[in-house]
């Protein structure tokens, strides 16, 4: 059986990290497809919520998603709201809108699945995403996820309600451990 190479790595976030995140939270397709902050971020807020981050593990563990052939960091992964009673967790991803498209959003799900199955001890991960946003929906199906049910009109983006997907993953679920 072949060896899967990884094309990036996840790695601890930094306060210099924010120049680039920064940026990144400003993207126009980012605002609309991440159902977090949907208004444009100064550069002072988003070192306050980088330094907020990068100095609590629970109940938000943030990871970036670094490049290994170029050391560029072209993303960050979430788990949020960890539960350690009822072993479970929220995860987010967001990708730099030039770095879509190349596989690392995959690797990066599965990467951090794994650290939340096998490090953490978690036994369900959830997520949620657009009805509409069907890259991502693709992308967290080839990850194991599997849709739980559906909020109706959950969020108002670009002038319209929009139905939310609730998925999920089971640790025993899980295809990489």
């Amino acid at each position: 059986m072949q060896e899967k190479i990884s094309h990036i790595r996840l790695r601890g976030l930094t306060i210099d990290d924010a120049a680039i995140t920064w940026h990144w939270r400003n993207q126009e397709a980012i605002r609309n497809d991440f159902s977090a902050h949907p208004f444009p971020v100064n550069y002072e807020q988003e070192k306050e919520w980088m330094s907020k981050v990068i100095s609590s593990n629970i109940p938000l563990t943030a990871f970036g998603v670094e490049v290994i052939a170029s050391g560029e960091l072209v993303g960050m992964t979430y788990l949020k709201n960890i539960n350690q009673l009822h072993r479970q967790a929220e995860f987010a991803i967001l990708l730099d809108e030039a770095n879509r498209g190349k596989g690392y959003g995959k690797e990066a799900c599965m990467q951090t699945l794994n650290f939340a199955f096998m490090e953490l001890g978690l036994h369900r991960v959830y997520l949620k995403v657009r009805k509409d946003n069907t890259a991502a929906i693709k992308v967290y199906t080839k990850c194991g996820f599997t849709q739980e049910g559906i909020l109706r009109d959950d969020l108002y983006k670009q002038g319209e309600f929009r139905d939310v997907l609730i998925m999920s993953v089971l640790s025993y679920e899980f295809p990489q451990k």
